[in-house]
């Protein structure tokens, strides 16, 4: 009998950790990446692929795996800082949960529009909002 750890789909807790750690970095690279030295971004994004880990990336770059620590620690400890100030990921967040409201309302008037030139109106504010979220969506 195979232990739950082996068995196929179970993702064990320390894996499940380490993963919303990539993700977090991942998230963070989208809006503070310009922040970051040549170097720093070339660790980190090779760090968050899926199969990439520490000894990999100082593999691939040639470098230490405590350098590679080093790289992430810093590079995070910057961008956590920034995001802590400016909030930009939050109001993010909080924009692509306004903007799905006010499409769910608009299909519902659309749904509900009897006239044809609001109906027209709405289709092309639904529009709108589409392109705007798309342009601006990385489902964060």
């Amino acid at each position: 009998m195979q232990s739950k750890s082996k068995e196929k789909g179970y993702i064990t807790p320390g894996h499940e950790k380490k993963i919303k750690r990539k993700e977090e970095i991942g998230e963070l690279l989208e809006f503070y990446s310009g922040l970051l030295t040549k170097k720093e971004l070339g660790v980190l994004e090779l760090y968050i692929q899926p199969s990439c880990s520490g000894a990999e990336v100082a593999r691939k770059l040639r470098i230490s795996r405590q350098a590679v620590h080093d790289h992430i620690r810093r590079s995070l400890g910057r961008m956590r800082r920034c995001e802590s100030k400016l909030q930009l990921i939050a109001n993010y967040k909080k924009n692509v949960v306004m903007f799905r409201k006010i499409m769910s309302k608009l299909d519902q008037c659309c749904a509900q529009s009897h006239n044809m030139e609001g109906e027209r109106t709405l289709e092309e504010l639904k529009t709108l909002f589409e392109k705007l979220i798309n342009r601006n969506s990385h489902e964060l």
